[in-house]
């Protein structure tokens, strides 16, 4: 089977991935970027806090970004799924699900996560829409109206110093025995704030009053304009970064440098894959061309060097 060869390969095509290809672009190096269509925000209506297009939604933010590839030839992009990835002599090799065979001299991991969501009735259905993972992306479209936060603990506890800034009627919902300390408890109370430790059974949109109905396991429920979930664990997808041998986090994040360089020579991490928290589409731009800045300059010191 014929193997093609790129200079950098992208694994990852949404706003990590699309920034790496621009700044590689601009140089002309044969870069190829594998997309599977998944991006994390996918299911959000508009995206929040990115500078120049606050309020875009996320697909035209992709689509721009695409189009903007356009003038730089030795960008391709590719809708494949890299199924594995391993060190050669020359670079590194990526196989597709296809069978398809790509050969490279970087990589740059721009895969991203997804979020887990528990088990409870209508929440994936209303994720990004009435039912949010983040403040800063959609906390101000939704200030000072009366929100639920489903989190527990030090989850909670950071929540609540967040989101207080910008909403005063908050009521927790732990979803089973409350894991925040006594102290953190009676500081909620004293704010005002209410604590739910019976388990949530369903989340349902309501279409006469507007906002969110939230039921409990006992039949009781709540009206709220939105809420906020924090989650316990993300899927990070380092499937790659596993195979090539990348050190990852306690979390499973891919460790990069300050240039954005993995611990295998030669392999790149950028966006919401390479950092546990910092979550939001202007980092994961950011980011990705930090990392292809990186990584054209060690092709660049490369090809340098052979010109002697």
């Amino acid at each position: 089977m014929n193997t093609t060869a790129y200079e950098a390969a992208i694994v990852g095509g949404s706003s990590a991935g699309l920034a790496a290809a621009l700044t590689l672009g601009r140089f002309g190096r044969r870069t190829i970027v594998f997309d599977t269509g998944a991006p994390r925000n996918k299911p959000a209506a508009h995206a929040h806090n990115f500078f120049t297009r606050d309020g875009e939604p996320p697909a035209e933010l992709l689509r721009i970004a695409r189009e903007q590839l356009q003038p730089y030839p030795s960008v391709e992009l590719q809708q494949l799924s890299i199924a594995t990835a391993e060190k050669t002599t020359h670079g590194f090799l990526l196989t597709a699900l296809s069978g398809e065979r790509f050969e490279t001299r970087k990589i740059i991991i721009a895969t991203g996560v997804k979020d887990i969501l528990p088990a409870i009735e209508g929440l994936q259905e209303l994720w990004g829409e009435s039912i949010f993972h983040c403040p800063y992306c959609h906390g101000w479209e939704i200030k000072g109206e009366p929100v639920a936060i489903i989190a527990n603990g030090d989850n909670a506890w950071h929540f609540a110093q967040i989101v207080s800034q910008l909403n005063k009627d908050i009521t927790f919902l732990t979803n089973g025995p409350s894991a925040l300390s006594s102290e953190q408890t009676g500081k909620l109370q004293r704010k005002g704030f209410s604590t739910i430790e019976i388990p949530i059974a369903s989340v349902q949109k309501e279409k006469e009053n507007g906002g969110i109905r939230i039921t409990f396991a006992d039949g009781s429920s709540i009206h709220k304009t939105a809420a906020y979930y924090r989650g316990e664990t993300l899927q990070y997808h380092n499937e790659i970064a596993k195979q090539l041998g990348c050190e990852l986090s306690g979390m499973g994040s891919v460790v990069v440098n300050f240039m954005y360089e993995t611990t295998v020579p030669g392999v790149f991490a950028a966006g919401d894959v390479s950092h546990d928290r910092l979550h939001q589409v202007s980092m994961a731009a950011a980011g990705g061309h930090a990392a292809a800045g990186s990584c054209n300059g060690q092709l660049c010191a490369e090809d340098f060097e052979k010109d002697i």
